[in-house]
């Protein structure tokens, strides 16, 4: 099974960091990878630009709504995440306890399900030359729409997400892309005073559930928001598109 370690840490604190000790940091974090990336059970992650970069979109009724700031306030951002392949869950905790921001931070582990029923997918064209940022477009609906959801409308929604992924493809914007189970099956892992801590369900309680994310190519942030807006959940959600952040100088 495929697993989102989901990395939430604080901003102020890092905004309180030396320059020295902020590039250990990043150190730490350029180690962890090649780490994790030695196993062969990963795929690289992504660490996102600060959260006040974000802009959340919604479309109601017809009306496109954005604002500027992340989805949801919270005393930890999601600043970044990695993917990693495992069949012991055990495994994957020891993982995410690994990660540098656990020691201050939590690590949400989100398993990915099995998407049974989508198309093959055309090879993903080369990237345009005028795409020159890559955006996190995370997906944010309340779970509670899909509880008393029939078959038939599950099937067409996967069918229109089915239909947005090829599209990326086609055109040469799609980096990675994943849907995420439901919160009640999420573990959430902190490291305090080198103890492991592990507690069942998401890093916070909110009204709208992160269900998932798309990474991809954009000329700018007005075209990231406009392909934002061909994601289903825009218009029972919220979207919420993130600058993912050059680390290529710390790798």
């Amino acid at each position: 099974m495929d697993y989102a370690l989901l990395i939430y840490a604080s901003e102020a604190r890092f905004g309180q960091m030396s320059q020295e000790q902020q590039g250990k940091l990043f150190a730490d974090y350029g180690q962890y990878t090649k780490d994790l990336m030695a196993t062969g059970k990963a795929q690289p992650g992504a660490a996102l630009e600060p959260s006040h970069t974000a802009t959340s979109v919604r479309v109601r009724d017809g009306k496109t709504l954005m604002s500027d700031g992340p989805f949801a306030e919270t005393k930890e951002q999601l600043g970044g995440f990695y993917i990693l392949k495992s069949d012991n869950l055990d495994e994957v905790v020891s993982w995410a306890s690994k990660i540098p921001d656990a020691v201050h931070g939590t690590i949400e582990i989100r398993p990915l399900p099995d998407m049974k029923g989508a198309p093959p997918y055309p090879p993903t064209a080369p990237k345009p030359a005028d795409a020159k940022k890559e955006y996190l477009l995370l997906i944010y609906e309340p779970e509670s729409l899909w509880v008393n959801m029939s078959e038939a409308k599950k099937g067409e929604i996967f069918g229109k997400y089915f239909a947005f992924s090829g599209e990326l493809r086609k055109a040469g914007l799609f980096v990675d892309g994943a849907a995420l189970t439901p919160t009640m099956a999420s573990k959430t892992v902190k490291v305090r005073e080198g103890k492991r801590l592990v507690s069942d369900g998401p890093f916070a309680e909110t009204k709208e559930q992160l269900g998932g994310y798309y990474r991809i190519w954009a000329k700018d942030l007005d075209h990231a928001v406009a392909l934002s807006k061909k994601i289903p959940a825009i218009e029972t959600g919220t979207i919420e598109v993130r600058p993912v952040m050059d680390t290529s100088q710390f790798t």
